[in-house]
C-alpha cells in the first residue's frame, strides 16, 4: 500500500509540474523589463483627462470657432507641446462651406405645451442643419414613409409628418414630405430603429438637407420613446400641433489636422504613423468615436517620451508621426500633401473607438488585421502584444495560488476590474487605416465593437473606462515600440513571430479544408470540397510567404533583409505540401466510404480565365473622402 501511494504521489507531482507547459508562455517581442515599464507608466486616468478636455459633452459649436482653430485641435496641440512632442503643428485644408445651427427647438404646442428637444440639450436632435424659420402645423403619422404611405396621406401642405419607422431613411422621408408641401419631418434614423428596444432614449446621428428654396422646413431626429409617445397620441385621435424654431448660419469649414512627432535617432529614413480621427465632420462629436482614439494615442506618446527620458525605453530609430484629424478625408489630405512622408512610412497603427467599458456594451476590443490582399508583418506585432496583455490581465487556474489574482494586473485605480475581452478579426474598412493601405503602407485598426452608443446622443464620457484605456495604451505602446525600434535584432524577432503565427494560420486553413470534406453530402460534393480544401491551404501558404517577405522592411538594410528572409519561402511550401498530403488522404478515405472514385479535380475554363486576372491598386485622389468618412455635418465611417 505504501509503495502504491508513493507511485501515485509521484505521478501527481509530475502532472503538476507539466501543467504550466500546456499553456503558452507569457512573452512578447519586447524584453520583459521594457514591457513592465510600459504597463507601469501608461495611465488610463490621463487618457480620460484628455477625453474630458476634448468632449466633456456634445456641444453646439459657435460660428466664431470657424474663424480660428477648432477647440479639439487646440486641446490636442497644447497637450502635445506640454508633453514634449516634436514638431507640433495644426494644418488646415479648405473644405467648402457648412451649415452650423445656433438655435433649435422642437415643441408640441397642443394639446399641451411641451418642449420636446433643444439642440443645446441634445445636439444631434436636429437633422436638417441648413433649416431656418419658426413654423407650426398639425402632426400626421406617415408610418414607415413608403410610397404607399405617402399616397394614402393625401395633402400634407402645412403639416408636420411623423415617421417612427423611416425604413428608407429619415432624409428620404423628409424630401418626399417636403415635395408634398409638408413643413417638416419628425422621425428616427435606420440605426435608431434597430437600437430602439435596448436604447429607447438614444438618438442616432443622421443629417438631412433642406431642398433649395425649402429652408423654412425642418427635419428632427428623435428618440424611439418620443416617437412612440407622439405616435400613440395621434393614434388615439389627439390633435397634435408641432412648432419648430431653427436658426442656422453658413460658415466656411475646413479639414483640420493636428500633427506631432517623436523624432527618431537619425539612423534611418524610415518612419511610422499612429493616430485616431478627431473629427467626423464638425457637428457630430463622440467621446468613444473617436476622441477616445486621440486621447489614447496622446497618452501613449506622453508615456513613450517619459520612458525615453528615464532610460527605460531606447529612443526610436524611426520617427513616429502622430495624426489627429478628420476621418479618412483628413488622412487622404495629409498623405497627399506630404508625399515625402508617405514614401517613408513602413506601417501605421490606427485607433478608432477605444475607451468604452466593454462589459456595458457587450463588446470586445478587436484587432482588425490587414486583408489577404495586403499581407503584412505588422499584424503579428499587434496581435502578439494584444494577447500578452490579455493573458497577464486574467486570473488563470495554474496561478490559483495567487488568490484568484491576475499574474500582472493591468488596471486603473478608478477603472473597472472587468476581464479584458479581446478578439483578433479579419479586415474591416471604414477608417483611416484604409487610406494608408491605399498608399501601400500596412496598417491595422484597434476598435471596441459593438459600441451600442456610437454615432449617437449617448456617445458620452460616462461610458468610458480608465482600465480599458490603460490596457489599450499598454498594447498600443508595446506595438509602437516594436515597430519603431528599427534594429536588425528586432527584425529577426518579428520574422520569428510571423513564422510561428503563420504556421497556426496554415493549420486553421487545414482544419477548414478538412471540414469541407467532412460536410460533403455526395461524391460530386466531395470532389468539390477537396478542390476547395486544396485552395484554402495553397492560398494561406501564398499569404504566409508574402508576410515573411514584407518583414524585410524591418531590417536597417532592406536589401539585406530580403536576402535573410528568402530562405523561408521554400520551407513554407514544404509545410503546405505536408498539409496537402493529409487532405488528399482524408479525401481518399471519404471517397472510399462512399464507394466513389477519388478523382483529382480539373480546372474549369472559367477558373483558368479567372486565374489570369490581376488586382490593381488605385490610389485615392488627394482629399477624397472615401466610404462614409467624409467631411461634413454628420455621418462618418465605421468608427
Amino acid at each position: 500500500m505504501k509503495r502504491v501511494a508513493l507511485i501515485a504521489g509521484f505521478g501527481l507531482a509530475s502532472l503538476v509540474a507539466v501543467v504550466p507547459a500546456q499553456e503558452k508562455e507569457d512573452r512578447t517581442l519586447l524584453p520583459q523589463e521594457q514591457m513592465t515599464a510600459i504597463i507601469n507608466e501608461v495611465s488610463g486616468e490621463r487618457a480620460m483627462h484628455h477625453l474630458l478636455e476634448l468632449v466633456p459633452y456634445q456641444r453646439v459649436r459657435k460660428p466664431d470657432e470657424y474663424k480660428v482653430h477648432f477647440q479639439e485641435s487646440e486641446v490636442m496641440a497644447q497637450f502635445a507641446k506640454d508633453y514634449g512632442f516634436d514638431n507640433v503643428t495644426i494644418e488646415s485644408f479648405a473644405a467648402g462651406t457648412a451649415w452650423q445651427p445656433t438655435q433649435g427647438e422642437l415643441w408640441m404646442t397642443s394639446p399641451k405645451s411641451v418642449k420636446l428637444y433643444d439642440i443645446h440639450d441634445v445636439a444631434l436632435s436636429l437633422a436638417s442643419l441648413n433649416s431656418n424659420g419658426d413654423v407650426s402645423g398639425p402632426l400626421v403619422d406617415i408610418g414607415a414613409g413608403t410610397a404607399d404611405d405617402f399616397a394614402k396621406a393625401g395633402d400634407l401642405t402645412g403639416k408636420f409628418v411623423l415617421s417612427a419607422q423611416a425604413v428608407s431613411g429619415l432624409g428620404n422621408v423628409y424630401n418626399q414630405a417636403i415635395a408634398k408641401g409638408a413643413l417638416g419631418v419628425i422621425g428616427l434614423s435606420q440605426i435608431g430603429i434597430q437600437r430602439a428596444l435596448d436604447y429607447p432614449d438614444q438618438i442616432v446621428s443622421t443629417t438631412a438637407t433642406a431642398p433649395a428654396g425649402k429652408t423654412q422646413t425642418a427635419a428632427w431626429n428623435v428618440s424611439p420613446r418620443v416617437a412612440r409617445e407622439l405616435q400613440g397620441l395621434v393614434a388615439r385621435g389627439d390633435k397634435i400641433t408641432i412648432r419648430s424654431v431653427v436658426k442656422s448660419v453658413e460658415v466656411p469649414t475646413r479639414s483640420e489636422i493636428v500633427h506631432a512627432e517623436i523624432l527618431g535617432d537619425g539612423s534611418t529614413t524610415q518612419e511610422v504613423a499612429i493616430g485616431g480621427h478627431l473629427y467626423e465632420g464638425v457637428i457630430k462629436q463622440g467621446a468613444n468615436d473617436d476622441n477616445s482614439g486621440c486621447a489614447l494615442t496622446l497618452e501613449m506618446g506622453r508615456a513613450y517620451i517619459k520612458l525615453i527620458k528615464e532610460g527605460k525605453l531606447p529612443r526610436p530609430k524611426r520617427t513616429i508621426n502622430f495624426q489627429w484629424l478628420a476621418e479618412i478625408s483628413g488622412t487622404n489630405y495629409w498623405l497627399g500633401a506630404h508625399p515625402d512622408k508617405a514614401a517613408k512610412l513602413i506601417g501605421d497603427l490606427n485607433f478608432d473607438m477605444e475607451g468604452i467599458q466593454v462589459s456595458k456594451s457587450r463588446s470586445y476590443w478587436v484587432l482588425q488585421r490587414t486583408p489577404d490582399s495586403f499581407p503584412s508583418y505588422i499584424n503579428d506585432i499587434a496581435q502578439s502584444t494584444m494577447e500578452y496583455i490579455a493573458d497577464i490581465s486574467r486570473e488563470r487556474v495554474r496561478f490559483r495560488g495567487n488568490g484568484y489574482l491576475p499574474s500582472q494586473a493591468v488596471e486603473s485605480l478608478r477603472g473597472s476590474k472587468d476581464a479584458f475581452y479581446i478578439k483578433v478579426d479579419k479586415h474591416y474598412g471604414s477608417s483611416d487605416h484604409v487610406s494608408y493601405m491605399q498608399k501601400g503602407i500596412p496598417a491595422v485598426m484597434f476598435i471596441t465593437w459593438p459600441d451600442m452608443w456610437y454615432h449617437s446622443s449617448e456617445d458620452t464620457p460616462d461610458k468610458q473606462d480608465p482600465t480599458q484605456y490603460k490596457r489599450a495604451a499598454a498594447v498600443g505602446l508595446g506595438s509602437l515600440a516594436v515597430l519603431s525600434t528599427g534594429t536588425d535584432e528586432m527584425a529577426g524577432k518579428v520574422v520569428n513571430e510571423n513564422l510561428g503565427r503563420g504556421l497556426s494560420r496554415m493549420g486553421e486553413s487545414h482544419t477548414k479544408g478538412l471540414g469541407y470534406l467532412a460536410d460533403a453530402g455526395d461524391a460530386a460534393g466531395l470532389t468539390l470540397a477537396y478542390k476547395e480544401a486544396r485552395n484554402a491551404i495553397l492560398h494561406q501558404a501564398m499569404i504566409e510567404k508574402s508576410v515573411v517577405r514584407t518583414a524585410s522592411v524591418m531590417w536597417t538594410n532592406v536589401a539585406e533583409g530580403q536576402k535573410r528572409v528568402a530562405g523561408f519561402e521554400p520551407l513554407i511550401d514544404q509545410r503546405a505540401n505536408g498539409l496537402l498530403a493529409e487532405v488528399k488522404a482524408a479525401y481518399q478515405l471519404h471517397a472510399a466510404q462512399r464507394g466513389a472514385q477519388a478523382a483529382e479535380p480539373v480546372q474549369s475554363a472559367d477558373e483558368k480565365e479567372a486565374a489570369l486576372l490581376l488586382v490593381e491598386q488605385v490610389p485615392p485622389q488627394p482629399g477624397a473622402a472615401g466610404g462614409r468618412g467624409g467631411f461634413g455635418g454628420g455621418g462618418g465611417g465605421g468608427g
